[in-house]
């Protein structure tokens, strides 16, 4: 992979590339902004597919461009936000939601054009905090039943307030309390190792812990979000767990790389 050349991905692991974090202007890959050409530049580089934070943001025919363009190339859809990143008003899980029905529809329309796993986020509304989780609960349920009739996936992510202030649920035991009280096939649940870390979190036995029920795992390393080995995480004991439990999901590289492009994949590539 020397030579000065883009080395492409053909190791055993299955990588996404993002399009944008907290922005679609600041996706993973060179070559531009534009969804359908990211693609295109993922496929040359032998990522297995893609994952989106801002796809709520794009239009319909964008979406669908998209997915087309992802089964043409064979690649997957990894996850997408319900509600994402940006200026605009916020979705609240554990406010009152009298149409969720309603609420979910544009979510639902975008996983018909693109398939994917549906990233779901419980942030503060600023309400008492046993309330909010007693509401959350009950709408993620209703969520899942709605989910589950379409033939969608959802998952909830736990997240630092370090990264998200707003956040409600930080740590992976609390998330998975409220999916295994829902106990519903359509909701599971998120590994993120630079939200976990930044928790403290055992990443490790939290995958083992939560195999049966995990969705999607986005590695980065910490501080500062970056490739893998650009910080100080231990990336060994969390491919261990996932090859124990079989993990054959994609690896959604979330992060801005500290390096170049060829840096970059070269840390990816080393995970195997």
């Amino acid at each position: 992979m020397g030579g000065g050349l883009t080395p492409r991905l053909d190791g055993r692991r299955r990588f996404a590339a993002h399009l944008g974090i907290a922005s679609p202007d600041r996706p993973l890959l060179g070559g531009g902004v534009d969804p359908i050409a990211q693609i295109e530049r993922a496929h040359v580089l032998g990522f297995a597919g893609i994952t989106d934070n801002g796809l709520m943001l794009r239009p319909p025919d964008v979406q669908r461009q998209m997915g087309e363009r992802l089964r043409a190339f064979g690649m997957e859809m990894g996850s997408f936000t319900h509600d994402p990143p940006g200026e605009g008003p916020r979705f609240f899980w554990g406010a009152p939601q009298p149409d969720l029905a309603a609420a979910l529809a544009p979510t639902f329309a975008a996983a018909e054009r693109v398939s994917g796993v549906i990233n779901l986020v419980l942030l503060d509304a600023g309400a008492p905090r046993a309330d909010q989780l007693a509401r959350a609960t009950d709408n993620l349920g209703r969520a899942a039943a709605l989910a589950r009739a379409r033939g969608f996936r959802l998952a909830l992510e736990p997240v630092s307030r370090i990264r998200v202030p707003l956040a409600l649920v930080e740590h992976m035991a609390e998330a998975a309390a409220i999916v295994a009280r829902i106990d519903d096939e359509a909701l599971g649940l998120i590994v993120d190792s630079c939200h976990m870390a930044l928790g403290g979190e055992d990443i490790p036995a939290a995958i083992l812990a939560q195999a049966d029920r995990l969705r999607v795992v986005q590695i980065a390393d910490v501080p500062g979000r970056v490739e893998p080995g650009a910080g100080g995480l231990a990336f060994a004991p969390i491919l261990a767990a996932l090859d124990r439990i079989g993990w054959r999901g994609m690896l959604e590289a979330e992060f801005d790389p500290l390096g170049d492009e060829a840096a970059m994949l070269r840390a990816l590539a080393r995970l195997g």
